[in-house]
């Protein structure tokens, strides 16, 4: 195939550059170029020249210029885009670990601009940042559909929830342009959710941001509505990219208190105490006083008594949102609780489920007892080993909590700092409950922590029939679809339907409260919890009769699964004590044996010391007649040398006083004769030695004096 360059110039003329050079093997060398920056360019060129008659090597320069003014735009559009944003719009950003995320993103799935997006990311839950998938309880979500009356399917359907995906979008609001972002977040980490790893922000044009706050404001109340009949529920969290903080796990629908089964006299103390708790007029009386504006209730009783039940209603009579905290989970150590603590809001419940079962239970009582008896030890050992070697380590007072060794678990003086020390928030209502309030220590029950304790018993009659028409009443919302059909009725006729119905449900009730009285006189009080009963009567829902006609198999079936929970119980104290008895004797025999060790050790010391007093006896006389005669022996030798040198004449003075140390040293001299009479007295113990070394120190002390005095005398 001939090059459409060559083939350009007419054969065979003298102008033709290429008449004398042998044909090219390739591309001219601008084409090889472009076609290393862009392979398979001169193919395509070559192409367009024999189909079209048109060089693309002329327009080579013009592509360059377009390129480069292209580079050129985007870079002086993004630089222009951003002063535009920093000088000229207002930005608010949103955060994704908290919870305006989820109002803001239930706000933008049911905009018309989020619906209408091409690019889009679909979701079951807008809130699925978290640990673990959470989901809010909408009626929406669940849709039921019954088929033929004996058996009844139910499909469930979860919405589909649309949000624009990342990128930019323009939409309106209340006639103003808005721009929502969602791009990726810039600190991609690897622990990091998926849905932690993107940013969104929402901006308009112009410096007042007053209508993103409308925004915001609408978003939220729209959330608000959304949840005011419902109790929102948290948990405290500790992630691993982030600070510890509190999570949404659920949202139910309020709770009547009416259908806590409780004392009403009891119910109604609660409800007073803690309006008036409530009351802003408290709150200043609070202030004005200098007292901690805090609130705390006990709750206690056997298990199934209703303890957590009131917890939860209590929080949705007063609308507010109630924080689960559990004191026996593995991160529950005092850094964690104290920063949840401090992200509280003022108007809240704190509820701390069976606080005795955290091991924070008579840990003061426990500790000063250990204390005592570890005082008495070690006076004891004190007594017995007076004597400590050098680089000894002492044995300590023993004051430690055996419940809290691992620093990283909580104490009881950390949790009462968390509840109610100096850093502790004010404005929540703390509700702790627990099934054995003997084992709580006195510290965290003392008034000023708790404030009113509320006791939770057995059901007796009262609330043996107050369960039963709990259950069997008709309440509203229990027709459910079928309550429409009145819908297509005339007037006249729908109050006719009406009428009739309100006095089948009269005539329903009374029957109910006839057969609740019949089912209590039936039930032994104070023996059953009122879950108990419950669960019984939730199996017979629909049959009221049924219920009170299987109460005998239902009270045998229960006392059977209670004596054999004792019998259980039992053998697991039993075993306890069984281990307990044998660490003990463990413990004794090696206490035993240790004593047994020490006595041991003790009489060969007894003896050691007894063989050497034997030994200090027996060769201490022979030592001390040896160094008495060599002591006389020396004194008889220093009075010969000093008799010729007692002349008058303060010449000989000086010069007796220059001898002096001369004969000082002579008692040096007769060391080896020492040794030697020593070497004479035959095989000495190495006591015998250190005697005689300790015994003519003083002798040597008392011939330098005795000199001394002499020459002084002549002098």
């Amino acid at each position: 195939m001939a090059d459409p360059l060559i083939s350009s110039y007419p054969s065979g003329t003298a102008d033709s550059p290429f008449q004398h050079a042998p044909s090219p093997t390739g591309p001219p060398t601008q084409l090889a170029l472009l076609d290393w920056f862009f392979p398979g360019f001169s193919v395509f060129a070559g192409l367009v020249q024999r189909s079209l008659g048109v060089n693309l090597n002329l327009y080579i320069p013009l592509l360059l210029l377009t390129g480069a003014l292209v580079v050129c735009w985007n870079y002086t559009s993004q630089y222009l885009w951003d002063k535009v944003e920093d000088y000229f719009m207002s930005v608010v950003d949103i955060r994704t670990d908290d919870e305006i995320y989820n109002i803001l993103m239930a706000w933008v799935a049911n905009q018309q601009f989020s619906r209408g997006a091409r690019r889009f990311v679909v979701n079951t839950t807008l809130s699925s940042r978290s640990w673990f998938l959470r989901r809010w309880d909408d009626d929406e979500d669940e849709e039921e559909e019954f088929g033929d009356d004996e058996a009844p399917e139910r499909k469930t359907k979860k919405a589909l929830s649309y949000t624009p995906s990342f990128g930019s979008h323009y939409f309106w609001y209340r006639g103003r342009l808005l721009l929502f972002k969602r791009t990726a977040n810039r600190e991609q980490n690897s622990f990091m959710l998926v849905s932690e790893r993107e940013e969104i922000s929402i901006s308009c044009f112009g410096r007042d941001p007053y209508i993103l706050k409308e925004l915001l404001l609408e978003a939220r109340q729209k959330y608000l509505e959304r949840e005011q009949h419902k109790t929102q529920i948290y948990r405290g969290t500790n992630k691993i990219s982030s600070e510890p903080s509190w999570q949404r796990c659920m949202s139910r629908v309020s709770r009547p208190f009416s259908t806590v089964i409780l004392d009403e006299k009891t119910k109604k103390k609660l409800i007073d105490d803690v309006s008036d708790y409530l009351n802003p007029k408290t709150q200043r009386w609070y202030a004005n006083r200098g007292i901690p504006y805090r609130r705390g209730y006990l709750l206690h009783g056997p298990p199934g008594t209703g303890k957590s039940s009131l917890s939860l209603a209590l929080a949705g009579f007063f609308k507010m949102r109630i924080y689960i905290v559990s004191l026996s989970s593995v991160n529950a150590s005092e850094d964690i609780l104290g920063n949840l603590f401090a992200e509280l809001p003022r108007k809240c419940v704190v509820l701390l489920e069976d606080i005795d079962s955290a091991g924070l239970t008579h840990t003061r009582e426990e500790d000063e007892g250990s204390n005592q008896s570890t005082h008495t030890d070690n006076d004891d050992d004190n007594n017995s080993n007076n004597e400590m070697e050098p680089g000894q380590v002492t044995s300590g007072n023993g004051n430690t909590n055996k419940h809290n060794n691992d620093i990283s678990r909580l104490s009881l003086s950390g949790l009462l700092n968390i509840l109610d020390g100096v850093a502790s928030q004010e404005g929540r209502i703390l509700i702790m409950t627990t099934n054995h309030p003997e084992r709580l220590d006195k510290a965290l029950i003392r008034p000023g922590r708790v404030d009113l304790t509320i006791e939770f018993g057995l059901a007796d009659e009262y609330m043996t029939t107050n369960i039963f028409r709990n259950i069997f009443t008709y309440l509203e919302g229990d027709d459910g679809p079928e309550a429409n059909q009145y819908t297509v009725l005339d007037a006249e006729e729908r109050k006719v339907a009406m009428e009739k119905k309100k006095k089948e449900r009269a005539a329903q009730d009374a029957k109910v409260d006839e057969l609740a009285k019949t089912f209590a006189a039936k039930i032994p009080a104070f023996e059953f919890s009122p879950a108990e009963l419950q669960g019984h009567l939730m199996k017979n829902k629909y049959s009221p009769q049924t219920a009170i006609d299987t109460v005998d198999e239902f009270i045998e079936s229960t006392r059977k699964d209670h004596k054999e929970k004792q019998l259980k119980e039992a053998e697991k104290k039993r075993k306890a004590e069984q281990e307990k008895e044998e660490a003990e004797k463990k413990k004794a025999e090696e206490e035993k044996k240790t004593a047994e060790e020490e006595a041991k050790k003790k009489v060969e010391a007894d003896i050691k010391k007894k063989v050497e007093e034997e030994m200090q006896l027996k060769y201490g006389e022979e030592i001390r007649k040896r160094v008495e005669a060599e002591v006389a022996k020396n004194n008889n030798k220093i009075k010969v040398e000093d008799k010729p040198t007692e002349e008058p004449g303060n010449d000989q003075t000086s010069e007796k006083e220059s001898s002096k140390p001369s004969s000082d040293e002579k008692p040096e001299a007769a060391t080896p004769e020492t040794s030697t009479d020593s070497e004479a007295g035959g095989n000495d113990t190495p006591s015998d030695t250190e005697s005689t070394s300790l015994d003519s120190t003083p002798v040597l002390t008392s011939r330098t004096r005795s000199g001394r005095g002499k020459a002084a005398a002549t002098s």
